[in-house]
């Protein structure tokens, strides 16, 4: 799908390839860090230097009160819901923690974060490491599903780039380009390297509160392309 998004690839595959799932679990989250490794080479290589640090006014961030964020999340996972209805359980999943954290709800965001977050986290690994077998390693399937993963992420990455300099060109250079590749979802990873290279540049360029807004957005979109892959294929 091209965004480094684990519950999004994870479900895809328990809906079209339940054979594959542990190979592609792996390579999965194996790319949450490559995005460490390949989007700064990008970067530097595809954006021109004297735009890395353009700084950003943090005073422009429009203050959104905890209700406008509530009532924006039911709104959104019920219209996507109804739009991608095979994708509703991640909609729901996602929008669920934005509803408990802007409801002021302590106890079950404390339930959500330190006990469902990490006891799910922990049974994961524990059942792909049960799983996984010198028979996974050695199938061919693994090299072509990292080999095509890798093409995807490559493609996003340019994708992100390109949306990067159309943004900066529209306003008139106020937006630093760098925000777009933090559009490939994997929160906050890629945010956070976007961030890091323009703080490179210049020390005062702090983006990564613009930078969260893609980041975001593409794990809504990669939820969408989830639905669509498997409401077409299944």
């Amino acid at each position: 799908m091209g965004g480094a998004d684990g519950p999004m690839v994870l479900f895809t595959t328990l809906e079209l390839a339940k054979n594959l799932f542990v190979p592609i679990s792996v390579v999965a989250y194996v790319y949450l860090s490559i995005t460490y490794a390949i989007y700064p080479y990008m970067i530097k290589l595809l954006i021109p230097k004297h735009l890395h640090g353009i700084p950003m006014d943090l005073r422009s961030i429009r203050k959104v009160s905890a209700r406008q964020k509530l009532i924006f999340a039911v709104l959104a996972a019920a219209v996507l819901s109804i739009l991608f209805p095979v994708a509703a359980p991640l909609f729901a999943v996602f929008f669920i923690g934005v509803m408990v954290r802007e409801a002021d709800l302590p106890r079950y965001r404390k339930f959500l974060d330190e006990v469902m977050l990490t006891g799910s986290t922990f049974f994961l690994g524990f059942v792909l490491g049960a799983l996984f077998s010198f028979y996974i390693v050695t199938d061919s399937h693994v090299v072509l599903i990292m080999v095509l993963g890798l093409i995807a992420i490559v493609l996003s990455g340019l994708g992100g780039i390109a949306a990067g300099l159309i943004a900066y060109k529209m306003p008139g250079g106020k937006i630093n380009p760098l925000i777009g590749i933090a559009g490939i979802s994997c929160v906050p990873s890629t945010a956070k390297v976007a961030e890091k290279c323009s703080l490179a540049a210049n020390k005062q360029a702090i983006i990564l509160p613009f930078a969260m807004g893609p980041n975001v957005a593409g794990v809504i979109t990669t939820a969408i392309i989830a639905g669509i892959y498997v409401g077409l294929l299944r």
